[in-house]
């Protein structure tokens, strides 16, 4: 069944089958604000505190908005300045996506979002549909311009963090990269062996698990090279729930991890990330030559599923 609805306030569209429910915004970027197991009667995203979604702008801080649900970063993480064409481009904070109103038509088995890009000759659209206890995603993005330019994709999805999960990295995970500055894990750049490792406390880190809130800490790192496997997931022992991301390795082969324990406004939060930049900023994925040009013309395409066992 799929039907527009309200939600909080916001045009909403609502996809359901006998197992989950999803809720898409499509003015607030096309976010997937909630995905939700009714026989298990758990929420796997982290929702939005407030009874209301604060609308952004072209080149807002993500920051100052609600941070939550699954959004799209693209065509970056970090806000950088790119040259496009001869001109200076600014990327913005978590890309341009997230703050963007998006058009969308619904047919008898799917949702189709789409944008056409303010900064750059970029269509945007994504397909959306709900089988069972599967949620299939079907992304498509265009260069219409004449130049090529280089994008990063990332799946900003936050999760409900409990302090018995588990945090499955991609089975071919061997080295670990803290990308912030960190309590536990030291200075950005500090290389990790996965799971567990010693860090600099001399304690030892199992880079599965996460803590409480408590410790009012943030940690943002990623796997320290490309995966052949796409597939990684949290398994939620106490809910007897596993939320499985599959994807595309082929277009998406690097995986980032972050978590908030308190640490950002309170909120307690994951995201595994599979993207195709590394990382974070177009200008450190350029230097390192690890992230897409996307040529005139050139439809990127990939598929995301997520699974809810």
């Amino acid at each position: 069944m799929i039907k527009e609805t309200i939600f909080k306030g916001e045009k909403a569209i609502l996809m359901e089958s006998e197992e989950l429910r999803v809720v898409i915004l499509p003015e607030i970027g096309g976010k997937l604000c909630s995905i939700y197991d009714k026989n298990k009667e758990f929420e796997v995203l982290f929702q939005n505190k407030k009874d209301y979604y604060k609308k952004a702008q072209l080149n807002s801080n993500f920051g100052e908005f609600d941070a939550s649900g699954f959004d799209d970063c693209f065509p970056t993480i970090d806000e950088s300045k790119v040259m496009v064409s001869g001109k200076e481009v600014i990327y913005p904070d978590h890309g341009e996506v997230w703050s963007s109103r998006l058009k969308y038509n619904i047919l008898e088995d799917a949702a189709l979002l789409n944008m056409h890009s303010e900064i750059l000759p970029y269509n945007y659209s994504k397909k959306v549909s709900v089988q069972g206890k599967e949620v299939e995603l079907h992304y498509e993005i265009e260069n219409t311009g004449r130049d090529k330019f280089p994008i990063i994709w990332a799946m900003h999805c936050l999760v409900n963090c409990e302090e018995d999960m588990t945090i499955n990295f991609p089975e071919d995970t061997k080295t670990i990269e803290n990308v912030h500055e960190s309590k536990a894990l030291g200075k950005v750049g500090e290389i990790y062996t996965y799971p567990i490792d010693t860090v600099i406390s001399g304690k030892k880190f199992d880079f599965r698990k996460i803590n409480s809130a408590k410790p009012n800490n943030t940690e943002k790192y990623y796997v320290a090279h490309k995966t052949r496997t796409g597939r990684c997931s949290m398994h939620y022992p106490s809910k007897d729930v596993t939320f499985e991301i599959v994807y595309d390795i082929e277009k998406l082969p690097y995986v980032g991890f972050w978590v908030t324990e308190g640490g950002f406004r309170g909120d307690y939060n994951c995201a595994l990330e599979p993207t195709n930049g590394y990382y974070d900023s177009i200008d450190m994925a350029v230097r390192r030559e690890m992230c897409h040009y996307l040529k005139p013309g050139e439809k990127f395409n990939f598929d995301i599923k997520l699974i809810i066992k």
